[in-house]
């Protein structure tokens, strides 16, 4: 199996010509799509000011960085950097890491690897091994009623926080109070 993924992945990556894996072309065009409405003002010859929707961030291409921290954590030009790297006429490729590069891609999967040459069928398993009957390990069940192991999602809790549900008195029908400490006559 590993052998057939290696070949199958090794001959995809050389059909690719582009300098950058397809997932990271798709990734930069959104990025591209998504910076159009952003205007750039340099500041100095690689340190450029984006400023767009009210917020400002600040690229420097030289270090590979920019103030919202996309392009200092994943290593591609975020949407901001995309923009500087157009307004200054610079091509846009060399500033994403050579992890995401096609060259790279491929010296992954250069290598090949041989299938084992013995079938599981004739492999020698001594007999002590063999006949050995693995039981799980002996656990005591705990005490009383067991907890309840749903995690709340964040929706739930904010669900529940906005509309909780009112419980109302068994006696009387009216929120705000129960059953045991109503003061309505019967």
């Amino acid at each position: 199996m590993l052998t057939r993924w290696f070949y199958e992945r090794r001959a995809l990556s050389e059909q690719q010509n582009d300098p950058l894996t397809v997932e990271v072309e798709k990734k930069i065009s959104r990025r591209i799509e998504k910076g159009e409405n952003v205007k750039a003002y340099p500041i100095s010859q690689f340190i450029l000011q984006i400023k767009g929707r009210g917020v400002d961030f600040i690229v420097d291409l030289e270090k590979r960085t920019c103030s919202c921290g996309k392009f200092d954590i994943g290593k591609l030009p975020c949407r901001h950097a995309i923009k500087a790297c157009f307004s200054i006429g610079k091509i846009l490729y060399p500033y994403a890491d050579d992890v995401f590069t096609t060259a790279a891609w491929r010296s992954l999967y250069e290598e090949t690897i041989n299938p084992i040459g013995v079938p599981e069928d004739e492999w020698c398993v001594p007999e002590t091994i063999g006949d050995v009957k693995i039981v799980p390990p002996e656990t005591r069940r705990g005490v009383g009623r067991r907890r309840k192991r749903r995690y709340e999602s964040v929706e739930d809790k904010i669900r529940l926080s906005q509309g909780a549900k009112r419980r109302k008195c068994g006696r009387c029908g009216k929120e705000g109070h129960n059953r045991s400490t109503c003061e309505n006559t019967i």
